[in-house]
């Protein structure tokens, strides 16, 4: 397997950092993977070297303003979530197709990576889709007692951050990468809604291209995972109401560990098991579905 950091520009031109990891012979595709809010691409590194050694080109890549995407300052940077989904993933996947025109294109989308998959005006390109731990985000949907840690996190931590630096101080906390203002800004006001995004259909998100998915999706959801539950994660899944649906549901138990969580399936003593699952998956289904 070879890697190599690259930059990829965004559908406006920003410059993505990206790495690049190919396998030495026999590529079976091209598998491009969407992070988490606030999660930094290098979460995902020993599952794209897995894949990679699996006969997969893989590509992970930080959105702008995260990450090794981030600017010198945050202070004064303009950026959305939704510019991750209406810019960045369609540069990303139109660099993909550019460069790697004639193989099988294969998204996988961890928790907020698998809602702007909506906004992405190519996705019609992508020949397989998989969803881990990805649901929407309104935070009395999520579980108990977690949930009740977030209406400080929103109301109070998140605005007083964001007067002192200029953006939201998410690493003094221990809670993932520094968010841009536009980011954490946006974030909360679908977070403490409902309806969470659905009220920007047709303002701030527009056009909206769920409609355009119509392979089957495999969503895998995780049992203790407290902000991707079966009721969050399947609020994401009706969006996509022309695409076929498969859940796997995942327990603890099951694989004789007592945690997982929301970011847990990409730890490597995963990897003999929901990892090779996975692959297999991968593996076996093909772009041409009746």
């Amino acid at each position: 397997m070879t890697e190599t950091t690259i930059s990829i520009p965004a559908k406006d031109g920003y410059k993505l950092s990206a790495i690049l990891r190919k396998p030495e012979t026999g590529i079976k595709g091209f598998i491009q993977i969407h992070c988490g809010t606030g999660i930094p691409q290098k979460l995902y590194a020993n599952f794209a070297k897995f894949l990679s050694n699996n006969g997969y080109i893989t590509l992970t890549f930080d959105y702008r303003g995260i990450g090794q995407s981030r600017p010198k300052s945050l202070k004064g940077f303009e950026a959305f979530i939704r510019d991750w989904g209406q810019k960045d993933m369609v540069g990303v996947l139109n660099w993909t197709l550019d460069n790697f025109p004639d193989e099988k294109k294969i998204v996988i989308a961890h928790s907020m990576g698998g809602q702007m998959i909506g906004l992405m005006e190519n996705n019609n390109q992508i020949d397989q889709l998989f969803l881990i731990a990805s649901s929407t985000g309104y935070w009395k949907d999520m579980s108990k007692p977690f949930r009740w840690m977030l209406p400080p996190f929103w109301f109070l931590y998140i605005p007083a951050s964001i007067a002192v630096y200029g953006y939201a101080n998410a690493k003094k906390i221990k809670q993932g990468e520094d968010l841009p203002k536009g980011v954490a800004e946006e974030w909360q006001k679908w977070c403490i809604h409902r309806d969470y995004f659905e009220t920007e259909f047709g303002k701030t998100l527009k056009p909206l291209y769920f409609n355009q998915i119509e392979i089957p999706i495999k969503s895998i959801q995780i049992a203790d995972d407290p902000i991707a539950n079966e009721t969050t994660c399947n609020k994401l899944l009706n969006y996509f109401y022309n695409a076929p649906k498969t859940i796997e549901k995942v327990r603890p138990k099951d694989l004789s560990v007592k945690k997982i969580g929301h970011a847990g399936f990409f730890s490597r003593k995963f990897k003999a098991t929901l990892w090779n699952n996975l692959l297999n998956d991968i593996n076996t289904l093909q772009k041409d579905y009746v």
